[in-house]
């Protein structure tokens, strides 16, 4: 039976640590990107998503078609690193250390 030596129990408590750290990078991240959302929220409606409310004349269709792809692009890159960094946490968290990989070291 051999035994664990202090360097590999180092080096796990080091990957812990690391990854641990990560994902409190990854958390406030999506914090402040939130944050962000929520304090320009009141500027994107009316400039976004009310802009076709505020007409009665009948708007062309190259003026519409420019005006959503301005909207594309905006909700792309405005809601795409959210979406990314709160999946990628989840599955960052969802791996893991498994049972087999601290009995290994055990061992």
């Amino acid at each position: 039976m051999s035994t664990t030596t202090e360097e590999e129990l180092q080096a796990l408590y080091d990957d812990v640590r690391q990854l641990r750290v990560f994902n409190y990078v990854t958390i406030s991240c999506a914090a402040f990107i939130i944050y962000d959302i929520l304090t320009n929220l009141d500027k994107e409606i009316p400039l976004i998503w009310g802009y076709y409310h505020n007409f009665t004349e009948h708007i062309s269709w190259r003026r519409r078609a420019r005006r959503i792809l301005v909207q594309t692009l905006f909700v792309f890159g405005r809601y795409y690193a959210l979406i990314f960094l709160v999946a990628f946490f989840t599955v960052n968290n969802h791996q893991g250390f498994s049972i087999s990989v601290c009995e290994s070291v055990n061992s």
